[in-house]
């Protein structure tokens, strides 16, 4: 969830609030907000991965997200055909949106069934040096001093985060899945970043709640493509039809697709780059601690270790 550029603040002023606390104003606390939402959307999605296959749970969550979008963008009067968007804008916005969502996500959700919520939050902190190393790959950005440290010190904390030679020893199936779902939670997080980076120059002239339901709608397009196919067909109409999975499918996509990437918009509009992409990384605590509590998974000192060396590598490479 960490964000890669800052947008314009004029389309969202009803927003701006002051907390009279220099360092904790609106932007701060949207950007943690959307931290603290989607850490819960992660835990609901994790129990909704164990009936829903990660593609159909994806496509769900994209076309909640996106008519949940659609029906907020005229309230805010952000029409969704604006007057002189060219069309190479649009194409790199959906294929963004492709890569970004469709196939990032459904990587991310087929890593977490098999991680646990408590060690896909550490892998998730891959994504903000993935994000300052793609900038620098295809942008030509600075990419700061510490990166490379920073990358570094997320291998250590995976490895210490993850790896347990005393856990399930004599289960191979269950430490292939780990391993797997590493090797998957990586992929997920490169791809995340990529397909972020490759709009960045549209996002930083767009309108972001228009943007946003852009790249959604690209994602929402290429699965519903994929869904159609026969191997998934039949997860995309079980996902879809009424069922008790609805009362976990529906809050999950809400809560993470609809209110906290809203509050992502908002925090990238009234703070810094670095400052909400420190907070929003502060999910993977969060998500530690929920999952500990509802998912019962445990927490060992390892992993405490491993998140707090994943939040030093994002604060090394925000600065």
């Amino acid at each position: 969830m960490a964000p890669c550029q800052r947008y314009s603040a004029g389309a969202m002023s009803p927003f701006v609030f002051d907390t009279g606390i220099p360092f904790l104003q609106a932007g701060e606390i949207y950007a943690f907000s959307c931290a603290l939402l989607w850490a819960v959307a992660v835990i609901l999605f994790r129990k909704t991965g164990e009936t829903i296959e990660p593609v159909a749970l994806n496509l769900f969550k994209a076309v909640v997200g996106l008519l949940l979008f659609a029906v907020t963008m005229p309230i805010f009067g952000v029409p969704f055909f604006p007057e002189g968007a060219p069309l190479a804008d649009w194409l790199v916005l959906l294929g963004s949106g492709a890569l970004g969502i469709a196939v990032a996500d459904s990587v991310f959700f087929a890593s977490l069934n098999r991680l646990g919520a408590g060690r896909s939050a550490i892998v998730d902190c891959m994504y903000s040096p993935f994000v300052v190393l793609c900038s620098a790959l295809y942008l030509g950005e600075p990419r700061g001093p510490w990166l490379l440290p920073a990358m570094a010190l997320m291998v250590v904390a995976i490895l210490v985060g993850t790896w347990s030679p005393e856990e399930r020893a004599d289960d191979p199936a269950a430490r292939r899945a780990i391993r797997e779902g590493v090797v998957l939670g990586i992929v997920a997080m490169l791809t995340m970043a990529a397909g972020i980076v490759w709009a960045k120059p549209v996002l930083d002239r767009s309108q972001p709640m228009w943007a946003t339901t852009v790249r959604l709608a690209g994602g929402a397009i290429f699965l519903a493509a994929q869904g159609a196919m026969p191997r998934w067909r039949r997860g995309v109409i079980k996902v879809f039809s009424p069922g008790p999975h609805w009362k976990v499918a529906i809050p999950a996509a809400t809560i993470g697709t609809y209110f906290a990437l809203f509050l992502w918009i908002l925090g990238m509009t009234y703070t810094q780059t670095n400052t909400a992409s420190v907070l929003n990384q502060s999910s993977t605590v969060f998500i530690l601690i929920l999952a500990t509590i509802f998912l019962k998974e445990p927490l060992t000192w390892k992993r405490g270790v491993a998140i707090v060396m994943g939040m030093a590598a994002a604060v090394m490479v925000a600065l």
